[in-house]
């Protein structure tokens, strides 16, 4: 992990100087994306016939993220919620077998119902990263060794590209992160590969307000493995 000038100390620039390292370039975008409070996100990710899609909207407080998963012939679909310190599922039978592992019969019990996962169970981190402002930041850190790319042009914005390793798994996909080039260098997309690998994530309206409400009725996940 790449260490952050303390917060009070940090002032985002207005443009990030080419001149810098890769370093320095990598430490003022996750400066610019952490004075921030929240973000929406697009992203896809494929291996062989294995797909997922995700569409979100991370707050400092609450979040929200839809996907798809494709596999083997097979569609499902699944929200996932965070709000009031707690994160929510709910999806069909295939997602919740294949997403969350889930026994089959649980599955069918309980698809299309809300499932409440505590901070203190051991799979809310999973079910909740990207959901939480935190932990969608969080992704966006690289190690070394760090490089510059040359800069490009993405939805008709310029950007300022670096090259690293994904922290996230454990530096062992080779990932590229893009940031705009002229006020705040604020995350515009991240691509990452590692053989027949490819996941690519955009990110737009930073700071808007997300609103979520906590669900009704959601069952405890641990009465939901309790199901035969």
């Amino acid at each position: 992990m790449l260490l952050i000038f303390a917060a009070a100390l940090v002032c985002v620039p207005s443009a990030v100087s080419a001149s810098g390292s890769p370093a320095q370039l990598l430490a003022s975008i996750l400066a610019a994306a952490r004075a921030e409070h929240s973000v929406h996100y697009v992203s896809s990710a494929s291996l062989g016939a294995f797909h997922v899609s995700q569409v979100g909207d991370a707050g400092t407080s609450r979040g929200t993220q839809r996907f798809t998963l494709r596999n083997a012939g097979k569609t499902g679909h699944m929200t996932v919620s965070f709000v009031a310190g707690s994160a929510y599922v709910r999806g069909d039978a295939f997602t919740m077998v294949e997403y969350l592992g889930f026994k089959a019969g649980a599955a069918a019990a309980y698809a299309g119902r809300w499932i409440l996962v505590p901070r203190s169970d051991g799979a809310y981190s999973t079910i909740a990263a990207g959901v939480t402002f935190s932990s969608a930041i969080g992704e966006l850190e690289l190690s070394a060794p760090l490089t510059r790319v040359p800069d490009t042009t993405i939805g008709g914005r310029r950007v300022i590209g670096l090259r690293g390793k994904s922290s996230s798994t454990a530096g062992s996909i080779a990932a590229t992160l893009y940031a705009r080039a002229s006020g705040p260098p604020l995350p515009v997309r991240e691509v990452a590969t590692a053989g027949k690998t490819r996941a690519v994530v955009t990110f737009s309206r930073w700071s808007e307000p997300v609103h979520v409400a906590v669900p009704a009725s959601a069952v405890p996940i641990a009465k939901v493995r309790q199901h035969p």
